[in-house]
């Protein structure tokens, strides 16, 4: 069986806003559309999980959306799915939760996160499932393609 695990691309890089607040999160889209002069260039290139990334990690155990990005109010699903107990987002609980993604339940998230709604200001949404179809695609031109649509102008 083929590893259903996406592949990353070294040369591409990047950007983890988890800890940013939405006001910085705004600004930071802000300042990518304006980099490029393109008015949705962040929207092509920022994958997002609304409250948190933990939102998209969820995904591979529960339907359940997070309403909160407060690592105490979702500790106890964290310790549901995963037994991590009192998770507060430290390295070594990080390395506990992740070995609960198996190649098994990733399916499963694919199929949730490709449900959510992808609106970033809605509670519950994700615009990964997109994401997701191009990371596990053996052709990259995805890549090439966004930077034609950003870099138009």
């Amino acid at each position: 069986m083929p590893n259903r695990l996406p592949k990353c691309f070294d040369k591409h890089k990047f950007c983890d806003t988890e800890k940013k607040p939405h006001e910085q999160y705004e600004d930071i889209k802000r300042k990518i559309n304006e980099f490029h002069g393109v008015d949705n260039a962040a929207d092509k290139v920022i994958l997002f999980g609304n409250p948190c990334t933990m939102q998209i990690i969820s995904k591979h155990w529960t339907d359940e959306n997070l309403k909160s990005p407060a690592k105490p109010v979702n500790a106890s699903l964290i310790r549901e799915y995963t037994g991590v107990k009192n998770y507060k987002g430290r390295a070594d609980q990080i390395e506990q939760v992740m070995k609960h993604v198996t190649e098994e339940n990733y399916v499963d998230m694919c199929q949730r996160v490709r449900d959510l709604e992808s609106d970033d200001s809605v509670t519950g949404s994700s615009n990964f499932g997109k994401f997701i179809k191009l990371f596990e695609s053996n052709d990259s031109r995805w890549i090439e393609e966004i930077n034609k649509q950003i870099f138009l102008s």
